[in-house]
């Protein structure tokens, strides 16, 4: 197909198509003249695969040129972490600004369940910084319920492995990791608001005129 045909099919404009060229996101096509190339549905497919990681994703230009070039790297090493990592938990853990008891709570859940990921690497700084934000808002009944969390995390985490396993070779597991890595968290998001309003019981009120949560000292 021609850049307007590539056009039609992936909702892309011509002017896009040849900007995600220029910036290394896209493949050239195949020149059949001197200004003139062939796509191909792989063209449609990456493309897909821009919009989603810009617009669903949220990330970068220049975070997912990098992206790109490792799926289309066949002997690279594909690590997702530092590939989509592109907001406030990018780095590691601040023993600087975190709570020492958030950090212990923390260490003390991944124990628990077997989960081996390294304490001063970024996942795990993300957990301390938002248990330490709830903290500070008076949310510690969402901190007290952890466990639970954990336990929702870990199956879903089961379930990404199981759909990573029925991939076909080693390029569409790369590609689903990079995906769901990325969206996966909005698709849960969007689950979780599904579930509240599809729940049969009555809803929690959004104010409560007594009471009041007490918060950490």
């Amino acid at each position: 197909m021609r850049i307007a045909e590539l056009s039609r099919a992936s909702g892309v404009s011509t002017a896009t198509i040849k900007y995600y060229i220029r910036e290394g996101l896209l493949p050239s096509g195949l020149l059949i003249s001197s200004n003139q190339a062939r796509y191909t549905e792989d063209h449609v497919h990456r493309l897909r695969l821009i919009r989603a990681l810009l617009e669903q994703g949220g990330l970068t230009v220049s975070r997912i040129r990098s992206i790109v070039a490792a799926l289309d790297d066949a002997d690279g090493t594909f690590d997702p972490g530092t590939m989509t990592a592109d907001g406030p938990y990018a780095g590691p853990l601040s023993p600087l600004t975190a709570d020492p008891r958030t950090v212990v709570t923390v260490r003390s859940l991944a124990e628990r369940r077997g989960w081996n990921a390294p304490v001063d690497g970024p996942e795990f700084a993300a957990v301390v910084e938002l248990l330490d934000i709830l903290c500070e808002l008076g949310q510690e009944r969402f901190a007290a319920r952890l466990d639970d969390y954990a336990e929702a995390a870990e199956r879903v985490a089961a379930v990404d492995e199981e759909v990573l396993r029925s991939c076909d070779d080693s390029r569409s597991r790369a590609e689903g990791l990079v995906v769901g890595t990325v969206l996966g968290d909005s698709l849960l998001s969007a689950l979780r608001r599904l579930a509240r309003t599809g729940r049969s019981t009555p809803p929690v009120p959004a104010f409560v005129t007594s009471g009041s949560s007490g918060t950490r000292s």
